[in-house]
């Protein structure tokens, strides 16, 4: 997918490690070699992504260190380090400054966490759906945000009661996260680190209406 426009002006701003980056026929070359010959995807991020710093301006602890493979890794041709999960092969493709998890890549490019059955968790369809959402909290760091998550009891119902009042922010949006604007607040249906249900987090201009959106939505029954 393109990056919007923000996205890719944030992507410019970001530090990058060189020792997690490489050309496309390096990678592409290494990956053949190492059985993998359906990893377009791979490629893309190891060119483009791996080795990049996410920030959030202000907000230390949020950061996210993106890699794949080293140059050692592909000069040598070291053994690629899978882990097997729900008939899935996954790769370590970054951490969280704080977050005790580790975040993996299927083949086809999707973020993941495993649940505690060790279980591929999906958080974006793809990379570019992460980097997306740190160019947006990142745009809106000076806003308000009520500090707590939420469980979504009722995924659809959120979707349909925020569908009346507020508009999709189609760039962030993807199959396992959805974002919101009125303008005045921005809100994020996406999902645990632990485990395939989702959460709900509200930022604003006004801590007040952040604080009034949520005691709404738990009045319909939609957030616990």
């Amino acid at each position: 997918m393109n990056l919007s426009p923000r996205a890719t002006q944030y992507h410019k701003t970001l530090q990058r490690d060189p020792e997690w980056t490489c050309d496309h026929e390096k990678v592409t070359k290494y990956l053949l070699g190492q059985g993998i010959p359906e990893a377009a995807y791979l490629a893309k991020f190891q060119v483009h992504y791996s080795g990049l710093e996410l920030t959030i301006k202000g907000k230390r602890g949020h950061g996210f260190h993106a890699w794949l493979f080293s140059k050692e890794q592909i000069e040598k041709n070291l053994p690629l380090d899978f882990i097997e999960a729900g008939n899935q092969k996954l790769l370590l493709s970054g951490d969280h400054q704080t977050a005790q998890f580790r975040f993996y890549m299927t083949l086809a490019g999707e973020i993941c966490t495993l649940d505690d059955d060790d279980l591929p968790n999906i958080l974006h369809e793809s990379f570019e759906k992460m980097l997306e959402s740190y160019a947006l909290r990142n745009e809106i760091a000076d806003w308000k945000e009520n500090p707590s998550y939420f469980h979504v009891k009722a995924p659809q119902k959120l979707s349909d009661w925020l569908g009346m009042d507020f508009k999709l922010l189609r760039y962030c949006t993807g199959k396992y996260d959805t974002w919101w604007t009125n303008r005045d607040l921005i809100a994020v249906k996406g999902v645990w680190l632990d485990r395939p249900e989702f959460f709900f987090h509200v930022y604003g201009k006004k801590l007040a209406d952040c604080n009034e959106l949520v005691e709404q939505l738990k009045a319909e029954g939609i957030l616990g």
